[in-house]
């Protein structure tokens, strides 16, 4: 890492993702804000609810770093999604909005805990090795929610509001570390936004530098589904062979 701390860095672009949040629920009508969704078409609050489910395990990731007890393993995500969606289907806008907002008051007092040691500590957030604790954040904090409220931007109608947010979010998340691998990671990840709404070619030219620059992702882009539109494509299949 070079210049600020992950820590500043972090906070920098939390304040951003809170102010990207909070347009976008003042720009809902009270229609939007409450209508209903289906396990395979989130409504707003369905987004919102997803968001904040995961938020809240990654503040217990947080407190575990300064001596609480870790949260229990995973082993289904699409299950545990499926699991919170109906957990909170049924609750008003209202409600869900005053859990995501103490959620996020938790979240920055556990951040605020932690040492800048505890964020760069290869044992990672859940203490069995892995990734630094800072890319959790990172993920978890930033990209996820962003994801998610570009979601709702498609689902709108508005294309380029999504797109120009995915870019912004790139953008800052790439300034967090400089290493070869974080900056793959994050043009990966954009290319699987392209990937996911018929930009091929925009999709192609991040994936070509994203896989030379971060190669531990070449075996996960063999199977990751944002990338089927790709499958068939000649350029992708040669990246998938020469990295």
């Amino acid at each position: 890492m070079t210049g600020s701390s992950y820590k500043a860095k972090l906070g920098k672009l939390l304040a951003d993702v809170r102010a990207e949040e909070q347009a976008l629920w003042d720009a809902l009508s009270d229609e939007e804000r409450n209508a209903g969704g289906k396990v395979d078409r989130w409504a707003p609050k369905d987004h919102l609810a997803h968001v904040t489910f995961w938020t809240e395990r990654l503040v217990t990731q947080l407190q575990a770093a300064t001596g609480a007890e870790p949260p229990g393993p995973i082993e289904d995500f699409h299950k545990t999604n499926d699991e919170v969606f109906e957990a909170n289907k049924n609750r008003n806008w209202e409600d869900v909005l005053a859990w995501a907002t103490e959620v996020s008051r938790k979240f920055h007092t556990a951040l605020d805990a932690v040492s800048e040691e505890m964020l760069e500590d290869t044992a990672g957030s859940e203490g069995t090795g892995g990734p630094p604790l800072w890319r959790n954040v990172a993920f978890t904090g930033v990209y996820h929610p962003m994801h998610h409220v570009a979601d709702v931007y498609i689902e709108r109608g508005d294309f380029e509001g999504a797109q120009s947010l995915q870019e912004r979010v790139t953008e800052g998340m790439a300034a967090l570390d400089e290493s070869d691998a974080w900056q793959g990671t994050t043009q990966y990840n954009l290319a699987c936004f392209y990937a996911l709404h018929d930009k091929p070619q925009q999709a192609l030219t991040l994936l070509t530098t994203a896989l030379k620059r971060a190669p531990d992702l070449i075996e996960w882009s063999k199977q990751d589904g944002d990338l089927d539109s790709l499958r068939e494509l000649p350029e992708f299949q040669a990246l998938l062979v020469d990295g």
